[in-house]
């Protein structure tokens, strides 16, 4: 063992020395704290000490047990650690040296050795070699000596008890009574709070924690425990005091209502008081602004919506929403948008952004949050989004009343923001996509449209079918566009059948109103015959007459809107059944014809004088209304016959077409027989189906024999029945090979069948044939023979208009006197008798002649009408009356001769037209029309009558010069007459145009009438001599007006082909029978010279005869 192992033992020796001293610190400091703990605390429990006493007590014991720690246990701890001051290896080797008795002085000795050689010095004499000697045989005995030993930690087991007595008192006191130590413990350490002497009872807080936004309220709940329950407890705030709500269970309860700031209380009851208590106002975070942007989509045309403190927002789906929110009291602001958070950008420290694109209707917040409260204020607003509906579209289909074809839609279209097509589409049966026409697009949001649709372009025949349907298109530029269209409607064109069921069924309509009119009519003569005669005998009318003249004239209204409907019905009538299955040029020929006549039924004339009877009633005057129903006297005789004739042509072309009808459906049949019958030869079908098919041709030839037999009926009925053929022995025949031939299929025999099938067919073909063939033969010679009867009324009319000319001339050589007064009068009623022949004549040819035009019949009236007038004259021997009656039945018979001559050129240029390569249709083969006149054309010829005007008054003054003004010569009156009758056919052709022109309602051809009344007047001076300066001025406005009606006509752009040249339209040819007729009346035509100068009016109405024989002069003009 060496000199420093013995040291390292010293060093452990001294380490477990301050051990020892740190375990008694230990026990020592906590009998000396614990006891003094429990001596303050008894001290406090029972003195209650104030605040200084209190302060005094902590910081002693604080200082007392702080001391015993730092000197008993601290102090020994750094020893260990050789901080601080320790004992020295002489005093540790003492203390050994003590315990040891073998040691005693040997350690202290080996040090103090040690010593000595450690400072020993060379200059001495001191053996060091000795002295290293000694201390090593020191150690050496030492070494064995256990120097740890010398300290005896076991010792300290006797201050356990100075600790643990204090510590057992401790425990017993909490486990006893805590208060003892807890309530002083506690009132030591808080010894600068003030504590009151306890109660016998004490404050619970129960609505814990003490916290609360600030604006909001806090129900404050104390619970009072203890021996004594108070039964009033008040809450103490600064200086108020409150009294606190008792509740059940020693319950109390305060209600702090808008906290604005920190607040600070205690409850006191019956003198004792609780601590004091903090209610903390936590700060809310809350929205202080904010405002909202939506834009949106383009397409939808809104604009940009701005908002304030406002949320709630509705807006077109696709809007972009912008929200800008300034916050307080927030550390985080967030957007829920329904169950999505809104990402928010922190554009400033209180300022916060987010957008979002809309597209569902959500409620959205608006959550500010802190650290203190979380999201307690969070605002909620509506998101309202409009979706882009469907466009709606609604329209009201309305059929022209005239002809299927032409349907009229009107209608309205709506959507949220516009339009970007709307289509008219139409599908054909059969056809796998619509055909598409695009309308005018809609505008705005909401918009009305008139679309037109004309079927005629699609070639419908009967018994086709189209769909049709509108359909729109919206701009939605979020989901794309959409579309709305109305329901699918489908037109289905009549079939054959169906259509002839409606013809019939309007024909009978038509004939019964037709029949109805006639009754009317007849009735309406009737009353006004009564009503004149009464007027005869009463000098004032009284409110009797009034009223029946109120009946009369509702009467005629009845009539007149009785005659429209069927002119109406029948137009209608005629242009549906030709819409799908057009009829044949002859019979369409025909129907425009009577539809024509039809029009003409009423004279324009005859409705002036029933407006004019309207006006006269407000009146009163006897008079005047006797002579108004004299003058309508002779128009409602015409209007009676010109029914009866409508009727009877009416009958007659429905007879027409309904022999048509069955030589067609005879034919057919003919021609599905002969099918049949090759079917069956060569035995195409099983016996059954060809006996079905067969029987089934059976049935349609018995029905044809109906029709034949209708025929027959019907055609008895007719006023001049047409020949028929004797079809019984036919009909019989055919039947006979039919039923055998369905024998024959019954048996087998499809060779025989086929037989008598092949006859059937030949002989329906046959009577097809011989049927059409008489109707043909039929009517021409019916043509030819009413041509021969035309001509012959026409002599006979010329011949007793020249013979009332004659009378007229020898009555006016007559004196009153004379005894061939009587004669002339015997002449008059001898000419009336005959005219009456002629009118019966005519009048029954006119129910047969189309082409008659209806003012025939009136101008009959006239003759009858003014030759009455006349013979009554011859009884007072009334020149003037005879003379001026006599002048009016020449007008007439003058009219009567240009009608009739004009309908037989028509009959002649029809019959022409039937021969083709005839040069003189305007449409070879085929009937024709007359071009239409032009404004031009009629300027032109209006200025070459203008100047025989002129050259005419030149002549006129030259006469008067002369001393020549009473009379003219015959070369003068032919000029005139000529005169007249070009500008009565200008007229005409003026008149005509006008029709055309307000043809499509436009009322274009106003302004044309007025010229045609205008010629009217030029005309009336011709006849009456009076040609003088106002004439001429008026010949100039006619031709300024002529101007502008050629200008607007050439605005209007007529068709090249309406253009013609002026001949076609100023010569109108005659036919070779009607030139030599005339060329055998020359000599009657040789009085056009030599007439008197009185009787000049002839010639207006004579002219037509006269211009037959020149029709080579380009300035001649017949209408």
């Amino acid at each position: 063992m060496t000199y420093i192992s013995l040291i390292e033992k010293l060093d452990a020796f001294v380490r477990k020395y301050y051990r020892n001293k740190a375990l008694k610190g230990v026990l020592l400091a906590t009998a000396i704290v614990t006891g003094g703990f429990l001596l303050l605390a008894v001290t406090e429990y029972f003195g209650r000490f104030g605040v200084m006493g209190r302060t005094v007590l902590f910081w002693s014991f604080t200082i007392l047990a702080a001391g015993v720690i730092g000197k008993m246990i601290i102090i020994p701890l750094l020893h260990i650690a050789r901080l601080g001051k320790i004992i020295s290896h002489e005093d540790a080797s003492k203390i050994v040296g003590d315990h040891f008795p073998e040691v005693k002085d040997k350690l202290l000795n080996t040090l103090q050795l040690q010593g000595q050689i450690a400072n020993h010095d060379e200059k001495s004499d001191l053996n060091v070699d000795l002295l290293i000697a000694s201390v090593e045989q020191r150690t050496l005995e030492l070494s064995p000596i256990p120097f740890t030993s010398a300290i005896d930690i076991k010792e300290n087991a006797r201050y356990l008890k100075y600790a643990i007595g204090p510590i057992v008192v401790l425990f017993s006191v909490l486990i006893w009574r805590p208060s003892v130590v807890s309530e002083p413990a506690e009132r030591l350490i808080q010894h600068r709070t003030s504590f009151e002497a306890p109660s016998p009872f004490r404050f619970v807080v129960v609505s814990v924690p003490l916290k609360a936004p600030v604006g909001e309220g806090f129900d404050f709940v104390v619970r009072v425990e203890g021996s004594v329950v108070p039964s009033t407890v008040y809450l103490e705030e600064g200086e108020n005091r409150y009294r606190m709500e008792r509740l059940r269970g020693g319950l109390f309860k305060y209600v702090f209502t808008s906290l604005r700031s920190d607040a600070y209380f205690r409850c006191s009851a019956n003198g004792w008081n609780s601590p004091e208590y903090t209610l903390l106002a936590l700060p809310v975070p809350r929205v202080l602004e904010f405002s909202l942007g939506a834009t949106p989509p383009s397409y939808t045309g809104l604009e940009y919506i701005d908002q304030t403190n406002h949320g709630d927002v509705v807006v077109p789906e696709g809007t972009t929403i912008r929200w800008e929110c300034r916050v307080k009291d927030s550390d985080e602001f967030r957007i829920r948008v329904g169950d999505s958070l809104v990402e928010t950008e922190n554009i400033t420290g209180r300022i916060y952004a987010a957008s979002w694109r809309a597209e569902a209707t959500v409620p959205y917040w608006l959550v500010p949050e802190n650290k203190d409260l979380g999201a307690v204020d969070s605002m909620r607003f509506s998101l309202r989004v409009v979706a882009d509906r469907r466009p709606v579209i609604k329209v009201v289909e309305l059929e022209d009343s005239t002809t299927r074809q032409l349907r009229y839609f009107t209608g309205g279209v709506s959507d949220d923001y516009g339009f970007t097509k709307l289509v008219f589409a139409v599908k054909k049966a059969g056809e796998k996509s619509p055909n598409y026409t695009l309308l005018d697009r809609p505008s705005g949001k909401t918009d009305e449209f008139f679309f037109t649709w004309d079927m005629k372009s699609l070639e419908l025949s009967a018994g086709d079918a189209v769909e049709y349907w509108l359909e729109v298109w919206d701009n939605d530029g979020v989901n794309g566009f959409k579309s709305s269209k109305t329901s699918t409607r489908v037109f289905s064109a009549p079939d054959e059948n169906e259509l002839l069921e409606e013809r019939d069924e309007a024909n009978e309509e038509i004939e019964a109103s037709i029949e109805d009119a006639v009754e009317k009519a007849e009735e309406l003569r009737r009353e006004m015959e009564a009503f004149k005669e009464r007027l005869r005998e009463e000098r004032e009318m009284d409110w009797q007459d009034k009223r029946a003249l109120e009946e009369l004239l509702k009467k005629q209204e009845e009539l007149r809107k009785k005659i429209d409907e069927v002119k109406k019905a029948n137009e209608i009538k005629n242009e549906k059944l030709n819409e799908f299955s057009p009829q044949e040029e002859r019979i369409m020929e025909k129907q425009n014809e009577l539809q024509k006549l039809m029009d003409e039924v009423m004279s324009d004339e005859l409705r002036e004088l029933y407006k004019k009877m309207q006006e006269l009633m407000e009146a009163m005057d006897p008079d005047e209304i006797q002579k108004q129903l004299e003058k309508m006297d002779v128009g409602q005789d015409a209007l009676e016959k010109e029914l009866d004739r409508a009727l009877e042509q009416f009958k007659q072309l429905e007879w027409e077409v309904k022999m048509d009808e069955t030589v067609k459906k005879l034919k057919e049949l003919a021609e599905k027989q002969r099918d049949l019958a090759e079917k069956t030869e060569k035995e195409e079908l099983p016996s059954e189906d060809l006996k079905s098919a067969q029987d089934s041709l059976n049935k349609a030839f018995e029905d044809i024999q109906k029709k034949i037999d209708e025929l027959e009926k019907d055609n008895k009925e007719l006023e001049n029945p047409n020949p028929m053929l004797n079809s019984e022995d036919d009909e019989k025949s055919i039947q006979e090979d039919q039923k055998e031939s369905s024998e024959e299929l019954d048996k087998g025999k499809e060779k025989k069948a086929s037989e008598k099938q092949k006859s059937a067919a030949e002989k329906m073909e046959e009577l097809a044939q011989r049927m059409e063939s008489m109707q043909m033969e039929s009517e021409s010679e019916d043509e030819q023979e009413d041509m021969d009867a035309l001509r012959a009324l026409l002599e006979n009319i010329i011949t007793l208009s020249f013979d009332e000319e004659k009378l007229m001339g020898e009555l006016g050589k007559t004196e009153n006197q004379d005894p061939r007064y009587v004669i002339h009068g015997q002449t008059q009623r001898s000419l009336k008798d005959e005219a009456k022949m002629v009118a019966d004549s005519l009048f029954a040819l006119s129910l047969r002649v189309r082409q008659l035009a209806g003012a025939v019949n009136r101008e009959i009236g006239l003759v009858n009408h003014h030759m009455e007038k006349a013979l009554g004259g011859f009884g007072d021997r009334k020149t003037a009356q005879i003379t001026m009656n006599q002048q009016y039945v020449m007008t007439s018979f003058n009219n009567l001769a240009l009608l009739l001559d004009e309908a037989l050129q028509q009959m002649q240029k029809k019959q022409e037209c039937k021969n083709p390569g005839s040069g003189n249709c305007s449409k070879p083969g085929g009937s024709g029309s007359k071009p239409s006149p032009k404004a031009g054309d009629m300027k032109k010829m209006q200025e070459a009558l203008g100047k025989k005007l002129e050259a005419m008054k030149k002549k006129m003054g030259e006469n008067s010069n002369k001393g020549e003004s009473g009379k003219r010569g015959s070369g003068m009156s032919k000029e005139l007459a000529e005169m007249a009758a070009q500008q009565a056919a200008l007229r005409q052709m003026a008149k005509q145009k006008a029709q055309e022109l307000n043809e499509d309602g436009s009322g274009d051809g106003g302004e044309m009438k007025k010229i045609a009344e205008e010629m009217e007047d030029l005309e009336r001076d011709l006849i009456n001599r009076n040609v003088d300066i106002a004439t001429l001025e008026r010949q100039r406005n006619i031709l300024s007006r002529l101007l502008e009606a050629e200008e607007a006509e050439r605005i209007r752009g007529e068709k090249d082909e309406r253009k013609s040249r002026v001949g076609d339209q100023t010569l109108h040819p005659d036919s070779p029978q009607m030139i030599d007729y005339l060329r055998n009346k020359a000599n009657e035509l040789e009085l056009l010279r030599t007439v008197p100068a009185d009787l000049v009016p002839y010639y207006r109405d004579k002219v037509n005869d006269y211009f037959n024989t020149l029709g080579d002069k380009p300035e001649v003009l017949i209408p």
